[in-house]
């Protein structure tokens, strides 16, 4: 992807269906790579956008209000119509699960990874409340956004945590296409998730 297409992205629906028709295309053709986790296959494409009712229910069911961004996303998209393959680095048997997650079957899968992230970085109900945190959702593996009032896109295993994206659509395209230059984005430091940032 061009630098100034990378740059233009935002979180408007216009951005979403841009990256949904240009990821369609580019998943025509894919060379799976030998390396471990799950890989998009070749002639994936999206599930059809979520209705309002849908967004609302998905909300209710998470207990999270997703920003216009994250509502536009999956107006747009929801899931790919392929399971992503995983050969486990050309040395086991291959497997095949879900890249990006989608509504309603990932649900369970959103709260696993979430309930995960918030128990390796400690955050207990207390800290919950007394400190601001703010919420996060995975929409690919282990890539989630955060909920504050930046929307970053950080890379979350565990409690390693890297910055990803300046916001949801750059961060999926990251995702999606080879894109070689670096993101430049100041980030406030003083968030809760952006401290645990590059601690290893």
């Amino acid at each position: 992807m061009k630098k100034r297409q990378f740059k233009k992205l935002d979180n408007s629906i216009s951005s979403f269906q841009w990256i949904k028709k240009k990821s369609e295309k580019y998943w025509q053709k894919v060379d799976l790579m030998e390396c471990w986790g799950f890989q998009i296959q070749e002639g994936s494409k999206w599930k059809k956008g979520l209705s309002e009712s849908e967004l609302e229910d998905f909300q209710k069911q998470l207990n999270i209000t997703f920003p216009e961004s994250l509502k536009n996303y999956y107006r747009t998209m929801n899931g790919l119509d392929k399971p992503g393959i995983d050969n486990n680095g050309g040395e086991g048997e291959i497997d095949f699960g879900p890249t990006f997650y989608s509504y309603p079957e990932d649900i369970p899968l959103i709260k696993a990874r979430i309930e995960w992230i918030m128990e390796a970085n400690r955050v207990t109900e207390d800290i919950l409340k007394n400190q601001n945190v703010p919420p996060i959702i995975p929409y690919l593996g282990h890539r989630f956004l955060i909920l504050d009032h930046e929307e970053h896109v950080l890379s979350m295993y565990g409690d390693d945590i890297i910055f990803w994206g300046g916001n949801l659509s750059k961060g999926i395209a990251k995702d999606i296409f080879p894109i070689r230059h670096a993101e430049k984005k100041k980030i406030d430091t003083s968030s809760f998730w952006n401290k645990k940032i590059g601690r290893y």
